[in-house]
């Protein structure tokens, strides 16, 4: 009776533990990038030879980037993806002769890519995990001088055939990211609107438009230079008028007694900040980008150092797997079932990679089993992370065998106990710095919003709203309402004991808002008479330029 009642408590906690997960809109995306990175496996292989065409595998993986963004974007972005992954990867195989070095020079690597992205990379991007994988597999390929720089060549050229393939869809497609990010946008305003009830949820929706109207911005942005013709100004249009009934609803809610922007004129569009603001901010103290890296950094350093001292010959899984689990800021609880997602779908891929080497495959059915694989962990990725680590596993796993990486066993036996080093030591940090710095990353960003705020009320004060820096201290007091409930939100996630903050932060929060639409009763006040419209719109990177005459 026993054991059928635990057998009923175990299966419900199994199927949640495994259950998908699916976000609508998400599976054209992965198809797409399933299929460039397929055809860029088997063409270096073909070129290369099955054995070193494997290695492709790290520059295959640029489409995780860009399927989302507009033509010319995917140009420009997917040529830096390639670079920094080339170079990722050639650090690593520098330091691959000094063992010593493998382990701090990973940490430094790291730090560096993690504050960088984490403070540019606004709009794109899984995360930084794959560039710490390149310089760290440069690190373990790298002590082979006859396989290291084979590989960085190698990864360099999937990098690049996979961005040039990236340019197929939109051929079929052109305006197809731009429409769908402004029909996010749309969406979210909309949903906003109908919250009316519940604070809390009218709060996070006023949060979710912002940033949809933020990223559907930026996103036309990046359509340069084909940011012209009629469709471009229809979508433009569009999302102008969408950000109107947010400026109206925001305004509405506050209960203030501003004017909403009249139809045909923008309202105040986020923009991007300019590249000192973002990195000043992301490298002061406190900051959650400083605070991610230097976790993530620890973590890694842990887990590389555990892994040496027990003699375990592929560290680098052990450093790749703390930052994975904890590459984002999560709470306790969050980075543990993410731990748990990591380890337990490593174990179930370990027995597809013992199931595939019985069959004795040759290279290429080897490159067979890489390529299903792959697909299945673009398509298993977006529903349960642990189903995807059963396709992850053995995509890694053979190819690293078929480059000689080690013997069968050897590696398996690695790859899960490295596993298991990683993710304890990434939820070891999370737990022991989760007592302290989630107060501490609140009052920060509290102080950073009620300095924006301040900004931002001194130059509606002064009837400076529109004027170049007013457009600058509007953008950067947007930008820290977007991450103001966002931060709050994971802190109290984090430890509960901060709940109590809430009201406080809300009602900033609220006071920013107002700011903002405050800037609607200095719009005449702005603009002389001896200018015209386009004068007043002298930034048009930070979104404040008219559609319309």
């Amino acid at each position: 009776m026993s054991s059928v009642s635990g057998w009923r408590r175990a299966a419900p906690a199994t199927w949640r533990f495994f259950a998908p997960r699916y976000t609508p809109g998400s599976l054209t995306p992965n198809l797409v990038s399933a299929a460039v990175s397929t055809v860029t496996v088997l063409v270096a292989c073909l070129v290369f030879g099955p054995k070193l065409g494997l290695i492709s595998l790290m520059g295959a993986m640029t489409p995780f980037w860009e399927t989302g963004r507009p033509l010319w974007a995917r140009v420009r972005n997917s040529l830096l993806v390639a670079a920094a992954l080339t170079a990722s990867m050639s650090a690593g195989v520098l330091v691959a002769p000094h063992r010593w070095a493998l382990v701090p020079a990973s940490v430094v690597i790291i730090l560096a890519v993690a504050v960088l992205y984490y403070a540019f990379m606004l709009t794109r991007g899984p995360s930084p995990v794959m560039m710490f994988y390149s310089a760290v597999l440069g690190t373990y390929f790298g002590a082979d001088p006859a396989i290291g720089w084979r590989m960085v060549g190698v990864t360099a050229f999937a990098a690049l055939l996979a961005s040039v393939l990236l340019l197929v869809p939109p051929v079929f497609a052109p305006r197809g990211p731009e429409r769908r990010a402004v029909a996010a946008a749309r969406e979210a305003v909309a949903a906003y609107q109908q919250t009316t009830k519940d604070e809390q949820a009218a709060r996070l929706s006023r949060n979710a438009a912002h940033q949809a109207v933020n990223s559907a911005w930026l996103t036309l942005q990046s359509a340069w230079p084909a940011n012209r013709g009629p469709r471009y100004r229809a979508l433009t249009s569009e999302l102008m008028e969408t950000n109107r009934r947010l400026a109206e609803t925001v305004l509405a809610r506050l209960g203030t007694s501003v004017p909403a922007p009249a139809p045909g004129r923008c309202g105040p569009l986020p923009g991007r900040p300019g590249w000192r603001f973002l990195l000043g901010r992301a490298l002061r103290g406190n900051s959650v980008e400083w605070f991610t890296a230097w976790r993530m950094g620890l973590a890694a350093g842990a887990a590389g150092i555990i892994s040496q001292v027990v003699g375990i010959g592929h560290p680098y899984w052990a450093i790749l797997t703390s930052t994975v689990v904890i590459n984002q800021w999560m709470d306790r609880v969050t980075a543990t079932r993410r731990a748990a997602h990591r380890t337990v779908g490593t174990l179930l891929g370990v027995g597809v990679v013992w199931a595939v080497f019985a069959l004795h495959p040759t290279l290429w059915w080897t490159v067979a089993a890489v390529v299903v694989s792959m697909i299945g962990m673009y398509l298993l990725l977006p529903l349960n992370y642990a189903l995807a680590l059963v396709a992850i596993t053995p995509m890694a796993l053979l190819a690293v065998e078929a480059a000689g990486g080690g013997t069968v066993t050897g590696i398996i036996t690695d790859r899960f106990a490295d596993t298991v080093i990683g993710a304890a030591t990434a939820v070891a940090v999370t737990w022991g710095t989760s007592w302290v710095f989630p107060r501490r990353l609140v009052r920060t960003q509290s102080a950073r919003a009620a300095a924006a705020i301040t900004a931002v009320q001194r130059v509606n004060a002064a009837g400076a709203s529109f004027a170049p820096e007013g457009v600058r201290a509007r953008v950067e007091l947007q930008y820290e309402l977007i991450h103001h409930l966002s931060v709050l939100e994971r802190a109290v996630a984090d430890d509960p004991r901060l709940a109590d903050l809430a009201p406080a932060e809300h009602l900033l929060t609220d006071q920013g808002y107002a700011a903002l639409g405050h800037a609607w009763q200095n719009r005449s006040a702005t603009r002389p008479a001896s200018m015209n419209e386009s004068d007043v719109c002298a930034d048009r990177d930070h979104g404040v330029c008219p559609v319309g005459p």
